[in-house]
């Protein structure tokens, strides 16, 4: 055990790793005072993952008028047109780049370097494979896509079909990606990542920008575009090359791990389609039933207060691998991992939540002015109530995948789907903004009760037992009863909910053995 947490201190202070680079390195450090190390990690690297979100953000705020102003709205449109396709072309991976995180990180675990040679190159040929189908399809597509499914000036018409091109030709890169960062993510190297991811997204800002201020049109900004992707692809493939201590990276291509990586990525893909589809899809009903406003007030709190998901996505990021590894040790510690993990997701959004809920009355009128309404107002509080049991279903939705149950998830996803789009048009047709947003809630609770249900009880033994994570469902009504009171009244509801969450996280949720480590671990400042 002491050399355990001696060569995980070693290894951190070298590189700043998350993980010891040895077999159970992670299973075993967590027994003792390395679980301190482990969870100050997961801390620094959520940091890390949610700073290089943050940074391509401030960049655009810069970024995007400037290109508007010269470039005009019709050739700006198209540049969105660019970055629009590179995201969409990010989800072609299939799931692959996860599954790529989740079985090499299981097989460094198991000290498996045979089969973290086998996961690796078969993502690569997986994803190089999908890349070059969706690379020639697309290029062959630009003509019509120009020509007879946008609207394009004719004097762009010839420099759009250029950038297209170029923009195809990089598909394989992006596809391909997706494995170096699964590689490095089971390695647990999230400050590379940071580092690139941020550097990358300003840089699709930045360089369009001096493109732009250099003379150059359309197919200049484009080939910024295939320069970053190019970029970030080398600056993945170098940092696998340069993980420290790695197993040999020889090519080794094997049937059966090519097989468990497609029914994983493919399982998460089903699910991913579905959340893209409600994501989205709900706003085309509501227009269809009510009209474009009821649209507007629905989908602007929601676009913006979904930008809060970004702390627990990054959160989650860097959960995920740390629980691939202790579900394929076995550890007693991956429970008590997810149920901290859970603790501080509730303990932090919900007083943020509260705080946005009591403020956005004030703050949707100071941002919309006189487009402000009453129904964007009530949206806004839905979707922050929403917000944490989002939060939790995330956590429970990550452990889920890391205990190799994708299958589940996405059956559950599938299940509600159908149910969701019929109530959602009930209660869009009856009550409007207000009742769409509402059956938003419902069904983000539903998800979340289903995930955390399958999650307790996915091996069989349903044996009744309390879930105390489930409180997050009554959080968010305590969350809505708020938004409902006003005044002094209402900062007493509130103050009252975050005090009985905190506690009922701490003394319920938070496993008692890793009280003391995660105390250590956020309050270590004070020692300094």
């Amino acid at each position: 055990m002491n050399n355990a947490g001696t060569q995980l201190e070693s290894a951190a202070d070298r590189n700043g790793d998350l993980y010891p680079d040895y077999p159970g390195g992670v299973s075993e450090t967590l027994e003792g005072v390395g679980a301190d190390q482990v969870i100050r990690s997961v801390g620094l690297n959520t940091i890390y993952q949610v700073g290089s979100q943050l940074a391509p953000m401030v960049a655009a705020i810069a970024g995007i008028p400037y290109l508007l102003r010269h470039l005009g709205p019709d050739a700006f449109g198209i540049v969105t047109l660019f970055s629009t396709a590179l995201i969409y072309f990010t989800m072609l991976d299939l799931g692959l780049g996860r599954a790529a995180t989740r079985f090499i990180a299981q097989s460094l675990e198991a000290g498996s370097p045979d089969h973290v040679r086998r996961y690796f190159w078969g993502s690569i040929l997986l994803l190089t494979g999908i890349g070059c189908i969706a690379s020639v399809g697309s290029i062959l597509f630009v003509p019509r896509l120009v020509t007879h499914y946008l609207k394009i000036s004719p004097v762009y018409y010839h420099a759009s079909v250029e950038s297209f091109y170029l923009i195809s030709i990089a598909i394989p890169l992006v596809t391909l990606t997706a494995t170096f960062r699964g590689m490095l993510e089971a390695f647990g190297r999230f400050a590379l990542i940071s580092v690139v991811t941020g550097c990358s997204g300003i840089g699709l800002y930045l360089f369009p920008a001096l493109a732009v201020m250099f003379g150059g049109g359309l197919v200049w900004v484009a080939v910024t575009y295939v320069v970053v992707r190019v970029g970030i692809a080398l600056a993945f493939a170098i940092g696998c090359l340069r993980v420290a201590n790695r197993p040999s990276l020889k090519p080794s291509i094997n049937s059966e791990a090519i097989k468990k990586m497609l029914s994983f990525g493919g399982w998460l893909s089903v699910s991913n389609i579905i959340g893209c589809a409600i994501l989205y899809g709900d706003r085309f009903l509501l227009g269809s039933c009510i009209g474009m406003a009821a649209v507007a007030s629905y989908s602007v709190p929601m676009d913006v207060i979904g930008r809060m998901q970004i702390l627990i996505t990054s959160f989650c990021s860097v959960l995920f691998p740390l629980l691939s590894r202790l579900d394929h040790s076995g550890s007693a510690r991956f429970e008590a991992i997810y149920r901290s993990a859970v603790a501080l997701g509730l303990s932090i959004m919900t007083p943020l939540t509260i705080g946005l809920v009591l403020l956005a009355p004030y703050l949707m009128r100071f941002w919309l002015k006189s487009r402000n309404t009453p129904e964007a107002v009530f949206a806004a509080q839905v979707f922050l109530a929403g917000a944490v049991v989002q939060a939790t279903a995330a956590i429970a939705f990550t452990a889920l995948h890391a205990r190799g149950r994708a299958d589940l998830a996405a059956w559950i996803h599938m299940a509600e789907f159908p149910i969701y789009c019929a109530a959602f048009y009930w209660a869009s047709i009856h009550y409007g903004v207000k009742g769409a947003a509402l059956a938003w809630l419902g069904r983000v609770i539903v998800d979340c009760i289903g995930i955390i249900l399958l999650l307790k009880f996915h091996k069989g033994d349903i044996r009744p037992v309390l879930i105390p994570e489930l409180v997050a469902s009554l959080v968010s009504f305590g969350i809505l009863l708020t938004a409902s009171l006003y005044g002094r009244t209402a900062v007493l509801a509130g103050a009252a909910v975050c005090a009985l969450t905190w506690l009922w996280t701490w003394r319920t949720i938070l496993d008692r053995e890793m009280r003391a480590p995660l105390n250590r671990a956020l309050f270590s400042w004070r020692t300094r």
